[in-house]
């Protein structure tokens, strides 16, 4: 099955017969995009090719546009799962930074207006990288890059999900129902004018509210009621001084303490650019008061909508929540890699999320090689979630690469446990979720691998329920196969990838290596198919980790071209010497496991290659439709 950047929709009653094959309902859709540049169409998006270099003829390509955006029209509704991107490889890749995911049945703003699945940070350039979208309904997918001129590029988009049986819901901006204030009156701007249902954003179109220069001036939105708030999207002012937002939190709750301003924080706004409108995820946040405040400076605030989407509050289900919904992480015990400005681990789990480390509530290791935090929920759990609130005041930048890692070993203090997920970046102060989707151990572990630094949580949360039964062992079925390389080069033999050692020194023996060839590679025979969930490479220490830049791991059951014809499971951007990287296959089926370094002449030296996945049941086939 070829995997590519594509919308796959699966269907759940089928998830324990049919896993991840999930049908790609993308490609029975129709495309549009912006605009057309150098003749790259929209189709090309939905051809069912990942291949990432524009001149194969498989990539779209818009017009340097202010806002580009590209748009599946899937005919009818569906419920989508997932939405998997794969970006360009051969120049450009940070265009996609900062694109949006949207989903939803509306065509306004040319669909761009419908409901955020998910911003994308970053996509390595010619890697495939997956979305989960959580059974959001709608017609029409738009990625989108929003408060910026650029070019937008797509070589596949994927999208997992099933043919929804119901409408997809309404949501409403429960804002206009509500009654406002705010911390002074400036200009006129009176509070009222960001809840008018206008997104008008010059000061002169009479729509934006006004503060006098306060300090920590305030909005307040009272809904009347108590609500889960799913999110709240905020228009910035267009004619002058969009720059004044920088830095706002957004704050819910049922408190008025300090103006309502105490209350839990959704987010930080880094920015949002001149006269645009952005989008943040409050994840069901329960709360009647919505603040906007700008904490820490004299400043004015200025507002030219607020628009705020949930549902109104069930007390009554409040006695069915039990362990699912609780934060178990302030049951456990918790310890570092070491101790830094007293910054003891126990801070990340205190319940407070502020993030200035002068308030005392934020962990600190000191200048590490592979720093780490870990907590010890006492028992197996089943982990939905982790999110991680990220210190504010300085450094916001030192979380970036950390890994999460879940799991029931203590091997390598707990790092070398299954990962859940790459933080890429946290901005300053702010908190976000990570998706573990069910794994399942009693050790989270948060680690910064391949690189001397300082570890800081502010707040560490985990949504988790007790696992009826023990995790189960995951085996590296690489240690069964059959291996061989392009050729052998300082008797660097392929069985020393998977003869169990991460050793990473040449000289300790436990490293592959073949001579400079075109194209060198190295194959894995499984002797059987397998479905492939991920593939961890350990890279050499001693020198010469630059090598491994741009190797691609492929995955099938086809020897053409050796092997390395096979799909492709991911690009490997660069791994840090001597250090261990997991690429996601999101159950790929094959018997061979590729690593090549494809179109120039190098050595290929593998410290280890580790696989991870489950025997391929061919009698479930039919069963999957």
């Amino acid at each position: 099955m070829t995997l590519q950047a594509v919308v796959f929709l699966s269907l759940p009653l089928l998830g324990q017969i049919c896993g991840s094959f999930g049908t790609n309902v993308a490609r029975g859709g129709k495309v549009t995009q912006s605009s057309v540049g150098g003749y790259a169409f929209p189709q090309r998006a939905i051809d069912g090719n990942r291949a990432s270099k524009l001149s194969q003829g498989s990539c779209t390509h818009t017009s340097k546009d202010l806002k580009p955006w590209w748009r599946l029209d899937l005919l009818k509704t569906y419920t989508i799962y997932s939405v998997t991107i794969t970006n360009r490889q051969d120049c450009c890749h940070q265009r996609i930074n900062g694109a949006e995911i949207r989903i939803g049945d509306s065509l306004k703003d040319n669909g761009n207006a419908n409901p955020r699945c998910a911003l994308i940070s970053f996509i390595a350039a010619g890697a495939s990288q997956t979305f989960k979208c959580k059974g959001m309904q709608g017609r029409y997918l738009n990625i989108v890059i929003p408060g910026r001129k650029e070019y937008l590029t797509l070589c596949e988009v994927e999208v997992e999900g099933e043919l929804s049986g119901k409408p997809a819901p309404t949501l409403l901006n429960i804002a206009r129902v509500g009654k406002v204030t705010q911390s002074s009156l400036s200009w006129n701007g009176i509070p009222e004018r960001a809840i008018d249902g206008n997104r008008a954003s010059n000061w002169g179109q009479g729509s934006c509210t006004h503060t006098n220069m306060n300090q920590n001036p305030w909005w307040r939105l009272d809904l009347l009621k108590t609500y889960k708030v799913m999110s709240v999207t905020i228009t910035n002012r267009q004619d002058c001084c969009h720059q004044r937002i920088n830095g706002a939190e957004i704050h819910i709750g049922d408190s008025l303490e300090d103006n309502g301003n105490d209350n839990p924080r959704c987010a930080v706004i880094s920015s949002i650019a001149a006269g645009t409108s952005q989008t943040f995820e409050c994840e069901g946040m329960e709360g009647r008061y919505v603040n906007i405040v700008i904490p820490g400076r004299n400043e004015y605030l200025t507002l030219c909508e607020v628009e705020v989407f949930g549902e109104e509050y069930d007390a009554s289900t409040e006695n069915e929540c039990n362990l699912d919904c609780t934060n178990v992480a302030r049951g456990g015990k918790v310890t570092q890699s070491s101790l830094g400005w007293n910054g003891m681990p126990q801070r990340a789990v205190d319940g407070n999320r502020a993030s200035n480390f002068e308030q005392g509530s934020c962990t600190h290791t000191n200048n590490d090689q592979n720093p780490w935090w870990r907590l010890d929920l006492l028992k197996t759990y089943t982990i939905n979630n982790v999110t991680i609130t990220n210190r504010q005041d300085c450094c916001h930048q030192r979380i970036n690469g950390a890994e999460i890692r879940v799991g029931n070993s203590l091997n390598d203090n707990g790092n070398a446990n299954p990962r859940c997920a790459v933080i890429p970046y946290i901005a300053g102060g702010a908190s976000q979720t990570f998706e573990c989707n069910g794994m399942e151990g009693s050790y989270i572990n948060i680690v910064i691998p391949g690189r001397k630094e300082y570890l800081t949580l502010c707040e560490v949360e985990v949504e988790a329920e007790l696992s009826g039964r023990p995790a189960p062992t995951i085996l590296n079925i690489a240690r069964v196969g059959k291996v061989t390389q392009s050729s052998l080069g300082w008797n660097g033999i392929p069985e020393r990838a998977i003869d169990g050692n991460r050793a990473s020194n040449w000289g300790q023996g436990s490293c592959s290596h073949t001579n400079m060839n075109q194209n060198p590679w190295w194959r894995l025979d499984l002797l059987k198919t397998y479905i492939i969930n991920n593939v961890t490479i350990t890279n050499r220490q001693d020198c010469c980790h630059q090598r491994i830049n741009g190797a691609e791991i492929h995955i099938g059951d086809s020897l053409e071209d050796n092997g390395n014809d096979n799909p492709r499971c991911a690009v490997i951007s660069s791994i840090a010497a001597g250090t261990s990287q997991t690429f996601e296959c999101e159950g790929m089926e094959g018997r061979y496991v590729n690593i090549v370094i494809p179109g120039r002449k190098e050595y290929l030296t593998l410290c280890e290659v580790e696989v991870f996945g489950e025997e391929y049941d061919a009698s479930t086939e039919n069963e999957c439709n």
